[in-house]
């Protein structure tokens, strides 16, 4: 069976990679130029560059960990070698334990009757390659929450497992042989012996150490490889479709402005994932700036919101898939918003031009440019903007037009 050819939008945000860290996302590879191309831009935000290499690691390795986690590891935790210690003990007038006889008595026959002395076994665990062991599986339940917290990681999607593997990592670390292990940074001696150890589970140990420390690496060569190893995109077409319109949107803007007014704009990424602010910001050197909102409610709440809440007791907000915000020092700033529809289907596309027009009218205080709200849809739109039209359709073949270009950058 032969599969229908990718459509070009799709070909467009594989090689443009938006950063996606929603749960809803599956694992697909991208190569390492693009991977590049993103992080350039993501310098900025240190702490989203760190939770977006993290999670690519992740999705990248998954089975990895699933065989360290369920197999490996408990296995090793069951046969871990320990070296055995004696350790003697000197009472007075009394002791507990296990009394050495011989040692006692030595004492009570050079006039030290009061005295006693006890033996007690302890077992250590504390060979390097175990040390290296504990030190990993407690980063591990470290990032894995991390992520968890960030609202990256869910039951769903890519992560399905992750939740899973932190308790059961959690659970050997908390109540297993693991937690008797003394806690130190491993070095290249401790990797040294895991490699040298027979069990698999030290392979892994020290596979995922090195792993994780790539995640911290300044390398730019090594960031993109991870990244591109590990690249996430959203499950739903629809959402990849809005992404894709979004990232040419972004393209667009920043080739006009860097070709009309070169050397005074910056582009700064970031990435997608809960509470995040903007998608992308472009700034100028003298304050101005377009900063570009995915999926938020980011504009002041307008008459129909204001309605619904008083009338029908509804406290949600309208979110609007795109907003660009615009401004510049000593003009009041003004807004644009984008309906993005997947579908060819008249009724749909009806729908959306219906709903941007609502924005026009909900935002119409921000609305002040032209145009004022436009539709973007993957089926065929018959007509092209008008610029006496305050809300435009275009489809995608045509996403972005010349003209809603100049007029997005309008006083710019």
């Amino acid at each position: 069976m032969t599969l229908a050819p990718a459509p070009p939008w799709e070909d467009f945000l594989r090689s443009h990679f938006p950063g996606y860290l929603l749960p809803e996302s599956h694992r697909q590879g991208i190569d390492a130029a693009s991977a590049a191309r993103f992080l350039e831009h993501l310098n900025q935000r240190p702490d989203q560059l760190r939770l977006l290499l993290l999670a690519s690691l992740f999705a990248a390795r998954m089975d990895a960990l699933r065989d360290f986690t369920r197999v490996h590891l408990p296995e090793l935790v069951r046969t871990l070698h320990a070296r055995t210690e004696v350790h003697a003990r000197t009472w007075e007038g009394g002791y507990q334990g296990r009394l050495d006889v011989r040692a006692t008595l030595a004492h009570h026959l050079n006039s030290g009757p009061t005295r006693f002395v006890t033996r007690a076994r302890r077992r250590r665990f504390d060979l390097p390659e175990q040390i290296l062991l504990r030190a990993t599986v407690r980063q591990l339940v470290d990032e894995l929450t991390k992520l968890r917290l960030a609202g990256i990681t869910a039951s769903y999607g890519w992560s399905q497992e992750a939740s899973a593997h932190e308790g059961n990592l959690r659970h050997l670390l908390a109540s297993t042989v693991l937690r008797e292990i003394p806690e130190e940074h491993p070095d290249a001696f401790h990797l040294k012996a895991a490699a040298m150890a027979r069990h698999e589970g030290y392979t892994l140990a020290r596979s995922w150490f090195l792993w994780l420390d790539e995640v911290e690496s300044i390398d730019p060569e090594r960031r993109a490889r991870l990244l591109a190893e590990g690249a996430l995109v959203p499950l739903e077409d629809h959402t990849r479709f809005e992404l894709a319109v979004a990232v040419r949107l972004l393209q667009a803007l920043e080739a006009r402005l860097v070709a009309t007014q070169p050397g005074r704009w910056q582009l700064e990424r970031t990435a997608v994932l809960p509470g995040r602010a903007e998608l992308a910001t472009l700034r100028r050197d003298d304050g101005a700036r377009l900063r570009l909102f995915y999926n938020q409610s980011e504009l002041d709440a307008g008459a129909v919101e204001a309605g619904t809440r008083h009338y029908l007791g509804h406290t949600g907000r309208m979110r609007p898939d795109l907003t660009l915000r615009l401004s510049r020092p000593g003009a009041p700033e003004r807004a644009v918003v984008v309906e993005i529809k997947h579908s060819s289907r008249t009724a749909t596309l009806l729908e959306g031009f219906h709903e941007a027009h609502l924005y026009r009218l909900e935002y119409g205080a921000w609305l002040t440019g032209w145009p004022q709200a436009v539709l973007v849809s993957s089926g065929a739109i018959p007509g092209t903007p008008r610029r006496e039209d305050p809300v435009v359709a275009v489809d995608w073949a045509r996403w972005v037009p010349d003209e809603v270009v100049d007029g997005l950058l309008e006083g710019l």
